[in-house]
């Protein structure tokens, strides 16, 4: 059996800059744990791919490759890009520990693990890089979705990573160190309803206008001073990073920090967090990470927070120092 793992996405500074209209790319972002798992064993039977998805504790019915369903386009595009060498039936099982739609990088991740799965398959030798730009093509070119680079390559490459993206998808990964204070002090908050990250590319597209030219900079800045607050492990400087890219998102497009952010803001404020980051794209549901200043906070913030709403869910997390990890052989 062929085990292959990525990690997910958190407090992505200087995210929108990644894409296409809102270069050049400056941006921070965070790898944790736990992600996503695909692993692939030889089967028997007619099919010469079976697909079995597993997400945050739900099984979905098993999808044979043959046939096309469209809440696993993204599966069977990596599966017709990287196919199975013929006459080989496997059967492919992808598992997500959070949410879909949870503005974590999880389509990407998924991506990743399955592409990078899949090569072994092939016994295709691929760099983390190589991996990357093809599961960005997977949702640009095949399935025609707006994406930025960021998800890709962090769940590729892991850790805590400064991107400088110029041309768009072009990137140069600047690998930063490990940073063991930020584990313990990380809440990541899952507001109760996925969001669709390519809708709210096209609307930022679409309403961005004059304005956008001069937010950009500021996620840019914002990018830039979490990059230099992990290379001085200054908790308050990264969490006032966080601070200023949010509202930098909020003035892109006023549907981009939602009424569930604002509300776990708001409480995270009160219990005196040092830092909030709407995660992603933003806009409804989604997720907020959470800087607080010491474990005893980050506690008491967590229990005040699953009480706001009934959705809303604290999911565990580490920052991941490893990327796309893949194992084992047919």
């Amino acid at each position: 059996m062929i085990e292959a793992s990525a990690p997910i996405r958190i407090c992505d500074n200087g995210g929108w800059t990644d894409t296409w209209f809102g270069g050049p790319g400056r941006v921070l972002n965070i790898a944790v744990t736990p992600g996503v798992e695909v692993s692939i064993r030889k089967a028997a039977g007619p099919d010469p791919v079976v697909l079995v998805v597993e997400s945050f504790g739900d099984r979905y019915p098993v999808v044979p490759g043959a046939s096309r369903v469209a809440r696993h386009s993204l599966l069977e595009a990596a599966i017709d890009a990287f196919p199975p060498p013929g006459g080989l039936a496997v059967e492919i099982t992808v598992r997500s520990a959070v949410p879909a739609g949870c503005s974590t990088g999880t389509s990407a991740a998924v991506a990743v693990a399955l592409l990078g799965g899949l090569a072994a398959v092939r016994s295709e030798e691929l760099s983390p890089r190589d991996i990357a730009y093809a599961a960005h093509r997977l949702e640009v070119d095949t399935l025609g979705v707006e994406s930025g680079i960021q998800d890709q390559l962090s769940a590729a490459f892991g850790g805590i990573n400064y991107l400088e993206i110029e041309p768009y998808p072009e990137a140069t990964v600047y690998p930063l160190p490990a940073w063991e204070e930020l584990s313990p002090r990380l809440t990541l908050v899952f507001l109760g309803r996925a969001h669709d990250s390519s809708a709210v590319h096209r609307q930022v597209i679409d309403d961005v206008g004059s304005r956008g030219s001069g937010v950009f900079s500021r996620l840019r800045v914002a990018a830039v001073a979490a990059r230099d607050a992990v290379l001085a492990r200054d908790l308050d400087a990264f969490g006032q990073a966080m601070i200023a890219n949010t509202e930098a998102q909020g003035s892109l497009h006023r549907g981009l920090v939602g009424g569930d952010a604002r509300r776990v803001i708001e409480c995270a404020a009160a219990q005196g967090a040092i830092g909030w980051k709407v995660n992603g794209a933003g806009g409804d549901g989604g997720s907020v990470t959470i800087l607080s200043t010491t474990r005893k906070t980050k506690e008491a913030l967590e229990d005040r927070v699953t009480t706001l709403d009934k959705h809303y869910r604290v999911l565990p997390i580490q920052v991941s120092t490893v990327g796309l990890e893949v194992r084992g052989t047919l």
